[in-house]
């Protein structure tokens, strides 16, 4: 039996960091590298701190603030790739420090948040431990789909974000983002940003609880697909190492 064989994927430059981040991170990391006391796992670890904090101010209703130290972190967590290649000082241990550090920034945000808007009455526990549980499968999923299509030599496993062009301003966009490398459709951290950083800053809180249920459904969305994918690729593998 033949099995067609997945799209390889690429790594792309999420629609965010293209947009809002890396006009200000290129210059800012280029000046950063220079300087001795800047390493990258500083900067790691100054994410992670930030992400820490902004779950402690969503713990106690500073909602604003948690949103603005939130986008903070992000900002700063696109930083430290950029000046471990500069300083050339990449390493499997920064990777995984860099790794465990957003899984933990954005886990504790999410449940801060989601902690203070049942407390106010916001939003039912039920949605919050649906939100985390749907997260940390999101992580799983992404990290052994990854491993899966590395052994298959398919690169990320993702989507293959290869558009055809046209005339149209859909088809225009697709082909500019094709071009630039960046991923035309908005996903996880265009997801985090908008739940954890925008909407605090700018909804009134009562409207919070809306964006994590907003938030709970793109990842279960995002997990079906990471499912199906990861599927194709093992079946792929699977096929492979069957005697012929």
């Amino acid at each position: 039996m033949s099995v067609q064989t997945p799209p390889s994927g690429r790594r792309v430059t999420e629609l965010w960091t293209f947009v809002a981040v890396d006009p200000l991170a290129r210059p800012l990391s280029e000046r950063l590298a220079r300087l001795g006391p800047v390493t990258p796992n500083r900067l790691t670890a100054l994410a992670l701190t930030l992400g820490i904090a902004s779950a402690v101010c969503f713990l106690v209703g500073q909602t604003r603030l948690g949103g603005a130290l939130f986008v903070l972190r992000f900002f700063v967590d696109c930083l430290d790739g950029r000046v471990a290649r500069l300083q050339d000082t990449c390493s499997v241990r920064g990777a995984f420090f860099d790794l465990g550090a957003d899984v933990v920034g954005v886990t504790a945000a999410y449940a801060g948040l989601g902690w203070y808007l049942v407390d106010a009455g916001h939003l039912g526990p039920a949605w919050v431990a649906a939100l985390l549980g749907a997260l940390g499968l999101y992580n799983w999923e992404l990290s052994h789909r990854k491993k899966l299509a590395s052994d298959a030599g398919l690169g990320t496993g993702g989507a293959a974000h290869r558009w055809t062009p046209g005339r149209s301003p859909l088809r225009r966009w697709l082909a500019f983002c094709d071009r630039h490398g960046v991923s035309a459709v908005p996903w996880a951290v265009e997801s985090e940003i908008a739940t954890l950083g925008l909407a605090p800053l700018l909804l009134p809180v009562s409207w919070l609880g809306g964006a994590l249920v907003a938030a709970l459904a793109f990842y279960v969305v995002a997990d079906a697909l990471n499912a199906r994918r990861i599927w194709r690729i093992a079946t792929l593998l699977d096929h492979r190492e069957a005697p012929q």
